[in-house]
């Protein structure tokens, strides 16, 4: 396995994990991949397109995004300065200043993850869980077969089995019974593996022409707003499609309203050559794309409106050429998970407005391919990528469920307030 795709299911790992009460006795055999997967979290924040340097101020809000506890943050720098991945000055009691960032693309943060988990010594059962999740990623898997296709390379049988209880315990695997039991991975089959045929065979003729209509619909325009669905499908095809993994929802909360936009797994497309697509970036991409629509969908001409197409591509080329957009109040308010993952960086402007810069262009090209071809066949030639599949809807959910979703209670925007002011101020 190369370091690529290592990396991505060390970073997944830790994503999910960190959703486990920290006091659980089994996750001392994640050690590894705790420490070097919040590490790939960090740096894929801090990843920008030129040298740059970081204010504490800013590090310690990408630092919590990536459950790394300010108590950390000096040791998990001190990894990553390790790896020639970033440097750091200190002030006279020893507490960081300013970090200077060596790391230019989310496929070098993940490949630094894959090589401070090797030097992190591994446990058999964490090596074995991700040659597990590589082989349930593929195709879901009878138990049987799992256990076969870990041993066939060269876990010990009992690590195999311990791994796949920790897997099933953890929820890094998903099990179905179905006439015999079936291990699968919930980020690449969403929902029961077997659930799309038996969903699909209980619709009638005239609904699976809608589901064939919606999903025509949706794989011509990447993005697709829900609302515009032609009202002659019914709802619940939209909540079926969506439940079984045939289109994935993204919803976009702002102070002028809400929007949910559609787009469909095969959208990264299934790859040319070497080529395929590292779903951290493709997760950013989506929620960038689903933010321009809103702006499209959604906003009047006083905050910021997209009133075209023409002025689509616009945004996103001036975005390409480190120009910066703006100013408008849209800014502020409707790219700020986008800021928070530190895809870009705004200014302020007067009368509650912004400007943004793109830090990240490899998420704003592969917005671009998008946007022309609908489907992504392959990243810029001018850029030095190379990507690597990992488990579609590992992040989407995430969006859909913890970040967009319903998180909007008075308390919450203080505190992303507080967090967004310490990203554009220092403090």
């Amino acid at each position: 396995m190369d370091k690529l795709t290592k990396g991505t299911w060390i970073v997944n790992t830790i994503k999910h994990l960190s959703d486990v009460r920290q006091d659980t006795l089994e996750l001392d055999l994640f050690g590894a991949t705790e420490q070097a997967g919040k590490a790939g979290l960090l740096l894929s924040r801090l990843a920008s397109d030129q040298q740059e340097i970081v204010d504490f101020g800013k590090l310690r809000v990408y630092a919590r995004q990536s459950s790394i506890s300010p108590a950390e943050i000096k040791s998990y720098l001190n990894y990553l300065r390790g790896e020639g991945k970033v440097d750091f000055s200190t002030d006279k009691h020893g507490n960081v200043k300013e970090t200077e960032i060596y790391c230019f693309s989310s496929k070098d943060a993940i490949e630094t993850a894959s090589q401070l988990y090797e030097k992190f010594e591994p446990t058999p059962v964490e090596n074995a869980s991700i040659l597990g999740l590589q082989t349930t990623f593929e195709l879901p898997r009878f138990s049987t077969e799992f256990l076969e296709v870990l041993t066939q390379q060269g876990t010990a049988e009992g690590v195999a089995n311990d791994t796949l209880s920790l897997q099933r315990t953890f929820g890094l695997v998903k099990v179905s019974k179905y006439d015999e039991e079936i291990v699968y991975n919930e980020y690449a089959f969403s929902g029961d593996p077997s659930s799309i045929p038996k969903a699909l065979a209980g619709l009638s003729n005239t609904d699976r022409d809608m589901v064939s209509e919606v999903q025509n619909l949706v794989m011509d325009n990447p993005g697709f707003l829900l609302e515009a669905i032609p009202k002659h499908i019914k709802p619940e095809i939209i909540s079926i499609m969506e439940g079984i993994g045939l289109v994935d929802g993204i919803t976009v909360k702002s102070l002028a309203g809400e929007a949910t936009f559609l787009t469909v797994p095969q959208l990264k497309g299934q790859g040319l050559g070497s080529f395929s697509l590292s779903e951290d970036v493709f997760h950013k991409a989506k929620i960038l794309l689903s933010s321009l629509r809103f702006g499209q969908a959604k906003s009047c001409y006083g905050r910021g409106s997209i009133s075209s197409s023409d002025k689509m591509f616009n945004i996103v080329n001036k975005l390409l050429r480190k120009e910066w957009v703006g100013p408008c109040t849209a800014i502020g308010q409707d790219y700020q998970l986008l800021e928070l993952d530190g895809v870009i960086q705004t200014t302020p402007a007067e009368r509650g407005m912004y400007y943004m810069l793109l830090r990240q262009q490899e998420v704003g090209h592969l917005v671009k391919q998008i946007l022309t071809m609908n489907k992504v066949f392959q990243v810029d030639p001018s850029m030095d990528v190379s990507l690597s599949q990992q488990p579609t809807g590992c992040t989407i959910p995430e969006v859909r469920k913890k970040e967009i979703e319903a998180k909007t209670t008075e308390p919450i925007i203080r505190l992303r307030s507080k967090m967004l002011q310490a990203i554009r101020t220092g403090r």
